[in-house]
């Protein structure tokens, strides 16, 4: 049985939930997103709980996917679409909660541990926090589409096309983050603000989250269809030759040497999946 990869705790009537797997700096398996869907789930149905704060155990908020949990017998693209849509899940039960979800973000927030930061209402860091999505240099996609609501148009082109990163100032001067705290203050300072918003009352809270993401994001924006497109696309990706290079460089720690080509159907490998339609 494995250790708890998600904690979950109460601070008055605002929950914590912490990423507790610190040597992999809090990079997500399946074991991981499981309980992270549980603990949100946990939250949206206890009436105690008005407000949540997510953050990290040790120095990283959350590194992503977690390459080691690759198991050799799986089809590689078996094992990411599997990760992948566990992520999304967390993403989409933060918009089902209906509570105020601020992230506390205590390091790295990288990969899919940046994607799902911005799926929080609020987020607030640490000086050394590092923001970016660093995966589209090895030729997988990221862009999701919490990166249009969160971030302006243009930078969420620049992360999900540059793959570069930046930090916390950076992030803060842009508005990806609302306030950098000092490293001992940043839980403090997230339940201060978990507390404020509390005392405005729940009604206020879960209509105004309601009317955002249900209805602004979801019906009138189609989030949900962004998401199952996100897929779609991601898939259409896993159909070429520069996915497969991408993911060798990246493990062999080389430069990738792109060809643009996609496989057909005679020279695909084991677990590339069919043309979309």
């Amino acid at each position: 049985m494995k250790d708890d990869a998600v904690i979950l705790s109460r601070h008055d009537d605002v929950a914590l939930i912490t990423l507790n797997r610190p040597t992999r700096a809090n990079a997500f398996d399946l074991h991981m997103l499981d309980q992270w869907v549980n603990a949100l789930v946990k939250c949206r149905d206890d009436d105690h709980v008005k407000a949540i704060v997510v953050t990290g155990e040790g120095k990283s908020f959350c590194a992503g996917v977690d390459l080691a949990e690759l198991d050799p017998e799986e089809k590689e693209y078996d094992f990411f679409k599997r990760l992948r849509s566990g992520a999304h899940r967390v993403a989409q039960e933060m918009f089902r909660v209906e509570k105020p979800i601020i992230a506390a973000i205590n390091g790295y927030a990288v990969g899919g541990g940046f994607s799902l930061a911005l799926s929080c209402h609020i987020r607030y860091c640490v000086p050394a926090s590092k923001f970016g999505c660093s995966e589209v240099r090895w030729s997988h996609m990221a862009a999701w589409p919490s990166y249009v609501c969160q971030l302006p148009t243009g930078w969420a082109y620049w992360f999900a096309l540059s793959g570069q990163m930046i930090d916390a100032d950076t992030a803060f001067r842009l508005g990806l983050v609302q306030k950098i705290c000092d490293p001992e203050k940043l839980m403090d300072d997230c339940i201060e603000l978990a507390t404020t918003i509390n005392r405005n009352g729940r009604l206020i809270a879960a209509h105004t989250v309601e009317f955002i993401e249900d209805k602004l994001l979801y019906e009138i924006q189609g989030w949900e269809k962004g998401f199952e497109v996100h897929r779609d696309f991601y898939a259409h990706l896993r159909q070429s030759k520069d996915y497969d290079e991408g993911s060798a460089a990246f493990s062999e720690r080389r430069k990738p040497e792109f060809s643009q080509e996609f496989y057909d159907a005679k020279t695909k490998p084991p677990g590339v999946p069919d043309p979309v339609k």
